[in-house]
């Protein structure tokens, strides 16, 4: 499996990162991970006072800062779309939401939209069949992939909690 490679390995650290900023800025939530050792469908889920509020897709960006994003691809990130139709068919069946968190990681920046509320897609999606990048570790897939407009996306950085 891919997690099993160094790429694989850096990639949960920067998963477990994007993580840790969400929480920074909501203390109330708890982010639980599916087994990464396994190929879940969904990547973690989103728990409120004990209660699952939302489906999470995490997705973490290497080639660009957060100013390259917004510039280079117009706020769109590029998801493969049947991720996007599991993760839908689980948020539906729970009438949840199904989040994405897309972690710029050279900005250390966390962008947050909902991708799909009450059976219905939130953002505008563009659906195109594109050659992209096979897995974290390489290869080139074609493949229907999802660009999701994340500019009005919630932009979180990580946020010191108070000592007092």
């Amino acid at each position: 499996m891919d997690i099993l490679t160094e790429r694989g390995q850096q990639s949960l650290a920067d998963e477990q990162q994007a993580c840790n900023i969400f929480i920074s800025n909501y203390t109330r939530y708890q982010y639980v991970q599916t087994p990464k050792e396994k190929p879940s469908d969904v990547d973690a889920f989103l728990i409120r006072d004990g209660i699952i509020v939302g489906v999470i897709e995490t997705k973490c960006r290497y080639d660009v800062n957060f100013h390259e994003f917004k510039e280079r691809y117009s706020y769109e990130w590029l998801v493969t779309f049947d991720k996007i139709l599991k993760g839908k068919q689980i948020a539906d069946a729970l009438c949840i939401k199904l989040i994405g968190f897309l972690y710029i990681v050279q900005s250390k920046t966390l962008l947050v939209q909902t991708i799909a509320d009450e059976g219905l897609y939130v953002p505008s999606i563009k659906i195109l069949t594109t050659q992209t990048q096979a897995t974290i570790n390489g290869k080139t897939a074609t493949r229907s992939n999802a660009f999701i407009d994340m500019s009005h996306a919630t932009i979180l950085t990580f946020k010191e909690q108070d000592s007092k």
